[in-house]
């Protein structure tokens, strides 16, 4: 039975043997809150129904659990995406195959970002991931749901050709054109050139350290001619930033913006984004024969050993391979 303390305005009740506040000042409300919360124990404990498990605290819990991950900040882009359609669910078992095409597919055909089915299945992935901690870490749910995946088109990886790049650079901002560049000569993700800093680079040994993640070693590189040239000119800056590397009108650049597809248009290049850059330092490499190994080196694969964090420091063995790119750069258009 609900009981209210002579200080407090608020009932009290006994879950299990345990006094909490019901949070209401209304002695009905109390008791029919403290009928049903005994009866989730006694589910529980006597039938082995788990208590619900609300979205909101399914979310908290899990961006927690896994705030070192390097994809957190993107997992939570698209749970805030999906927070204003799922955030009233108490219980998320009630979250299933249809009610996430109800709001991928038929909702988000008609607004960002779920307009494509790429983009649905990395939302719905989202989902599932929390859904199945909560089944199978957590223990709070007896199953997970099968959701399916939407189909997607085939995806065909793309390199530039050298005079591809030409025009592509005469037609980048600076801003753009530096970042763009020093991803061609380096192989590198998009998130290590933009957020890279001062701190890695080492100008004297012309080498460069990436930040590893829980589940990714770091890598160590050389930096080749037009690497290097590109850090010079923006070391040269009379204003450059301390820390990072990528600046634009005086704040860290981190993306690259309608800039990057309004210059692939003047430029008359189709099917290919930023990762291509990266497709295209390997693809060099590879047309000049450079081995699987030595590209897996400067790429950044994964990697079998974790001693590979430590021999990987020695770079001089990689620098012609490297210089392959400075190499084919600095022939004439047409050769």
């Amino acid at each position: 039975m609900p009981y209210k303390r002579p200080s407090s305005s608020k009932w009290q009740i006994a879950v299990n043997g345990v006094r909490v506040s019901a949070g209401t000042d209304d002695f009905e409300e109390a008791k029919a809150l403290e009928a049903k919360l005994n009866h989730d124990v006694w589910l529980a404990n006597k039938m082995g129904v788990k208590p619900p498990l609300s979205w909101q605290n399914a979310v908290v819990r899990f961006v927690k659990e896994n705030a070192h991950k390097a994809s957190i900040k993107t997992t939570i882009q698209r749970l805030r995406w999906l927070n204003p359609y799922l955030k009233s669910i108490e219980d998320i078992r009630l979250i299933n195959r249809d009610l996430l095409d109800s709001i991928l597919i038929l909702r988000g055909a008609k607004s960002t970002p779920c307009s494509e089915n790429s983009t649905a299945n990395r939302h719905m992935a989202a989902v599932s991931a929390i859904i199945g901690a909560a089944c199978r870490k957590w223990d709070c749910i007896e199953r997970k749901p099968l959701f399916r995946a939407y189909p997607e088109p085939q995806s065909e990886s793309r390199a530039l050709e050298v005079d591809e790049w030409r025009r592509l650079h005469k037609e980048l901002p600076l801003h753009l054109c530096r970042a763009a560049t020093f991803s061609l000569a380096t192989g590198l993700r998009k998130e290590k050139v933009f957020y890279l800093t001062w701190s890695q680079v080492d100008m004297q040994r012309r080498m460069m350290v990436t930040q590893g993640t829980a589940n990714k070693l770091g890598v160590t590189i050389p930096l080749n001619t037009t690497a290097m040239n590109v850090l010079r000119a923006i070391e040269a800056e009379p204003a450059r930033d301390l820390s990072r590397v990528f600046m634009f009108k005086g704040a860290p650049l981190n993306s690259y913006g309608k800039a990057w597809y309004k210059a692939l248009k003047r430029a008359e290049i189709e099917g290919f984004n930023w990762h291509g850059l990266r497709h295209t330092f390997n693809t060099w490499l590879a047309r000049e024969g450079v081995p699987k190994e030595f590209r897996a080196l400067l790429c950044g694969w994964a990697r079998k050993d974790t001693a590979d964090r430590y021999t990987h420091l020695n770079v001089d063995h990689l620098r012609p391979s490297c210089a392959v790119i400075d190499t084919l750069l600095a022939q004439k258009s047409g050769e």
